[in-house]
């Protein structure tokens, strides 16, 4: 059987949540002819992906009407969750009890985005003893009274298999045997995919432009350790730096940075940021003319009570950013990259002198240019391949439920 000849997969997503870019992602990815994508969500999230008013015959939309309740919304999708092939659910939250009214046949997969919070919520409260008032606030309401544990474990054993954002974070699962090694699948649905070579934007000026990506605040990216590694350098660049910040810096706490930043000499360093949102164009746009990003992320994170851990329990938004734009980057030590991806990176140990040391390198030896030499051998995560792999997964899950 020729690849024209393999049977169309129906594959039905459900997002009630918020991770729209991923659901554009799915589409992206999946809507090359080999899949048939049914997506069920609200309508808020499906405006989000900017897949509105697509003339894409790859994907239908089923949106929840303002007034409807999920309970109502789910059970009106009966038919569509029983045509499916393969049940993906790209966030679950809440609407435990609802979700899991749903029937259907076919395998399911979950994606999970915090595996501490959902696969092992008591081991994982963050800060208990600095937030003992806020945590037994969480118990009473939310598990307790709401009962979410016993609603989320309801569904999740509903739930046949697991798929988590990298390799990472899947091996951290499998280690801590929070899961049966069956039911975990390998990630062959990453969060992003690698975008097209584009031209490199010329620069008159020769200074070397650095993008951190993400809302400028201490809580997700350690800029100060930045603004500290960048005070202990510019003066051994050979060539001017540029730092272009991508996100919303807004607040009183991103003034700081801001402030800090531009203390810095001028005449070997310049700022580029926005105190209002980055539209995706204007994104697009400045990212594709930096030479490389610099990922000082806060590993340690939290999600609701539960402490997370980038790298480990969650994957961070920077992999999308390195593969979609080309753009080698600088990550710090506690979040590593697994598989092919280690090839465009380096690490930099969580210090300024760290930091200062391998800015210098990539500047002054532009090793940014010898990296991103590296992304055209990253076959694995072209849109094809990732389609590719994903459909015969499905297709082994769909053959090994027939068989049982």
């Amino acid at each position: 059987m020729g690849d024209n000849d393999k049977p169309i997969i129906h594959l039905v997503v459900v997002e009630l949540h918020h991770h729209s870019e991923l659901i554009r992602n799915i589409v992206d990815v999946l809507g090359n002819g080999a899949f048939r994508i049914s997506i069920v969500t609200l309508p808020g999230i499906y405006k989000d992906t900017g897949l509105t008013g697509a003339d894409d015959k790859a994907f239908t939309a089923h949106l929840k009407p303002p007034k409807e309740s999920v309970g109502s919304f789910i059970l009106r999708m009966a038919s569509v969750f029983e045509s499916a092939d393969i049940l993906y659910f790209n966030t679950i939250r809440h609407f435990w009890d609802e979700l899991a009214q749903i029937k259907s046949s076919a395998p399911s997969i979950v994606r999970v985005h915090n595996a501490h919070c959902d696969l092992a919520p008591f081991e994982h409260f963050d800060k208990p003893l600095l937030n003992v008032f806020g945590i037994i606030s969480h118990l009473v309401r939310k598990v307790w009274i709401g009962g979410e544990w016993r609603s989320k474990k309801k569904l999740l054993r509903k739930i046949d298999y697991f798929m988590f954002p990298n390799l990472a974070v899947t091996d951290y699962v499998k280690n801590n045997k929070w899961l049966l090694s069956h039911r975990v699948l390998p990630p062959v649905l990453p969060f992003g995919f690698l975008g097209e070579a584009c031209p490199a934007i010329a620069k008159g000026d020769g200074e070397v432009r650095i993008a951190i990506t993400g809302k400028v605040t201490n809580a997700k990216k350690d800029f100060d350790l930045v603004y500290r590694a960048l005070k202990e350098c510019l003066g051994q660049l050979n060539k001017p730096v540029r730092l272009v910040l991508l996100g919303k810096a807004a607040d009183k706490q991103a003034q700081s940075v801001i402030a800090k930043l531009k203390s810095l000499d001028d005449t070997k360093f310049s700022l580029d940021y926005s105190e209002s949102y980055v539209p995706a164009e204007v994104f697009e746009e400045k990212v594709r003319g930096v030479d490389f990003l610099v990922a000082p992320i806060q590993v340690d994170t939290h999600f609701r009570k539960y402490h997370e851990v980038y790298g480990k329990s969650k994957a961070s938004g920077v992999d999308v950013d390195i593969l979609l734009y080309r753009k080698p980057s600088l990550v710090i030590s506690g979040y590593q990259m697994r598989g092919a991806l280690d090839s465009v990176v380096e690490y930099f140990e969580p210090t300024p002198s760290s930091l200062a040391q391998m800015l210098t390198r990539w500047v002054n030896e532009r090793t940014f240019e010898q990296l991103a030499d590296k992304f055209q051998y990253l076959h694995g995560y072209q849109r094809d391949a990732i389609s590719n792999d994903f459909y015969q997964l499905c297709q082994d899950l769909i053959q090994s439920r027939k068989s049982s």
